[in-house]
């Protein structure tokens, strides 16, 4: 954001004083800082979290998606800025990570087509496990998205537990994220 200083005449209406200008450029600001303010205990608990999530990363999912999420070119989806990864709600994210994924994905927009990405499904591991991974690839590349919960987890698992298949774009995209 730019600020912008500038001289006001000296008869000014209520809404065209320096105090009202000056707070009208500075709203966005305020309203950015409002919503992505954080206490300490939920910074640390935060960051216990993506210290517990690279540990099941490294061994289950790095070997595709290469820490901190970049992937290599050709090989599997950047996990780095993607709009999957960021989502508000993990639901989509969390039932990738249960179930896995194939067929053609988009990235920010841009096709990631088969053969390649076929991610299988760690539905082996426990709900807290895959609550911890998403904190952990959503901060390690720069990304910012909110904590996942094995309450989340696991309520998802138990809404998809007849399901036996890996998911489609198509199939989690009906699934709100917002």
């Amino acid at each position: 954001m730019r600020a912008t200083l500038r001289v006001i005449p000296s008869k000014l209406s209520s809404t065209q004083s320096p105090i009202m200008t000056i707070s009208k450029s500075i709203l966005p600001l305020i309203a950015v800082l409002a919503f992505t303010t954080t206490t300490p205990a939920q910074d640390t608990a935060l960051e216990a979290q993506k210290q517990a999530g690279q540990q099941p990363y490294m061994p289950v999912c790095s070997a595709c998606h290469h820490p901190p999420g970049m992937a290599l070119p050709g090989m599997s989806p950047p996990l780095a800025n993607s709009d999957w990864v960021t989502a508000a709600k993990p639901d989509r994210l969390i039932r990738i990570v249960l179930h896995g994924m194939t067929g053609l994905i988009n990235i920010n927009g841009n096709p990631f087509p088969p053969p390649p990405p076929v991610m299988p499904g760690q539905g082996t591991l426990s709900d807290e496990q895959i609550a911890n991974i998403p904190p952990y690839t959503r901060t390690a590349s720069g990304n910012t998205a909110p904590a996942v919960t094995p309450a989340e987890v696991a309520a998802i698992r138990a809404a998809e537990k007849a399901r036996t298949g890996m998911w489609l774009e198509a199939e989690l995209l009906k699934i709100p994220v917002e």
